[in-house]
């Protein structure tokens, strides 16, 4: 069966050729661009190393023995620093290295001289086919990441919005942690992965029977220890697709968000800067938020009250300089002045004097107002209206 050949001519990826031999670079220069692709010469391979800093190329095409920096050296650095770079290695016969050799050292394919142009004309077809195989497959598994990550948020944050109480818990620890990132300068933060690990550090829970998380009085022995287990079942549920490097690094937070700083906290007992700095950030962002939500068998604390709390266990439970920089920022609001728009927040007039109210009230519209996801939307008409401060919404039931 006749297989239509790929059209060359399509490749939007330049090729750089690599020869010193002025009349075989010319000749493969003519043959590449008759094909339709476009290319840039070089006469060695320090000359390659120069072009490969300055452009990007899909392909190298090049020869072996060559002076100042021959082909196998060219190999070996493309296959270093640009390893997504195909290379097809041109060399006669009787020379240093073999096939064998080629190959191992990273390239794809190998070309003997003298050759034909339909020859050149299958190799380029078949390594710019399975490149586009590759990309391929790259955007589908990307598309399967970003639809598994949609599905765990979405089951994370039905987890908090089934419980009048726990209502926005995620969202509100995801706000934390993120202020707390940009006033911690210890370590450079990816903010977007804090943001995930934020929504997501309990989604281990969903493996905890209702009847324990909604308990109204003190927990047994045995059911606390079920609790504990939250962390390793959230991991557990991103394990599927922890091939992915981003995803791992969430599953790991998760894992250790209850950990404390003098390695008696669980999982694992880790201890220091043995826990994720990710982790050590949502413990304080966690804690703090526990301590101030209204529970049915509790009320919460007031800011101040948490935020002595957080210093009595700075060094034991929590990072003492993560600690520090929590306390210094949220008491910047403990007096602050209350919201601007408070006193016409539509939002307040819909829940009226639903215990939400309460809670929101004082944790953003009272104190933290700048966190507050109605807030960061300054044009009125632009805001939801069942949007809450942590962003999420209020619930439909």
């Amino acid at each position: 069966m006749n297989r239509k050949g790929l059209d060359l001519s399509t490749i939007t990826e330049r090729i750089l050729l690599v020869d010193d031999d002025e009349n075989v670079l010319y000749l493969l220069n003519h043959q590449v661009t008759a094909f339709g692709l476009q290319a840039d010469q070089a006469c060695n391979g320090k000359e390659a190393v120069a072009l490969l800093q300055a452009y990007q190329y899909g392909l190298v095409i090049t020869d072996i023995v060559m002076p100042e920096m021959d082909g196998m050296e060219l190999i070996l650095h493309v296959k270093e620093h640009y390893p997504q770079v195909d290379i097809l290695a041109i060399s006669g016969h009787n020379e240093l290295y073999n096939f064998t050799d080629i190959v191992a050292a990273g390239a794809t394919d190998f070309i003997s001289k003298p050759f034909r142009q339909d020859e050149l004309n299958a190799k380029l077809q078949r390594i710019f086919r399975e490149r586009l195989l590759r990309a391929e497959l790259a955007r589908n598994k990307e598309q399967e990441k970003i639809f598994f990550l949609h599905i765990v948020e979405s089951l994370a944050i039905s987890l908090d919005e089934k419980d009048k109480y726990t209502h926005g818990h995620s969202k509100r620890v995801t706000n934390l942690s993120l202020q707390l990132a940009e006033h911690a300068t210890e370590e450079d933060v990816d903010f977007e992965l804090l943001r995930l690990c934020g929504v997501l550090h309990d989604i281990g829970k969903i493996g905890v029977p209702d009847n324990i998380l909604g308990k109204t009085g003190k927990l047994t022995v045995e059911e606390f220890a079920t609790i504990k287990k939250h962390p390793e079942q959230g991991a557990q549920i991103l394990r599927p697709m922890e091939s992915d490097r981003r995803i791992a690094a969430i599953s790991k937070v998760i894992r250790h968000h209850h950990e404390r700083y003098d390695g008696k906290g669980y999982p694992d007992g880790l201890k220091g800067n043995e826990i994720p700095y990710l982790s050590r950030i949502i413990t304080v962002a966690d804690s703090y938020d526990a301590m101030t939500s209204d529970r049915p068998y509790r009320k919460g604390m007031a800011i101040a009250n948490a935020l002595a709390e957080i210093q009595k266990h700075s060094g034991s439970q929590f990072d003492p300089l993560l600690a520090e920089n929590f306390i210094s920022f949220m008491e910047k609001y403990i007096d602050s002045t209350p919201c601007p728009s408070l006193a016409t927040c539509s939002l307040f007039q819909k829940v009226g004097q639903n215990i939400l109210s309460e809670t929101y009230e004082m944790q953003y519209c009272r104190s933290n107002y700048q966190a507050c996801a109605r807030y960061k939307i300054r044009a009125k008409e632009k805001r939801p209206k069942d949007l809450l401060p942590d962003g999420s919404f209020i619930s439909k039931q």
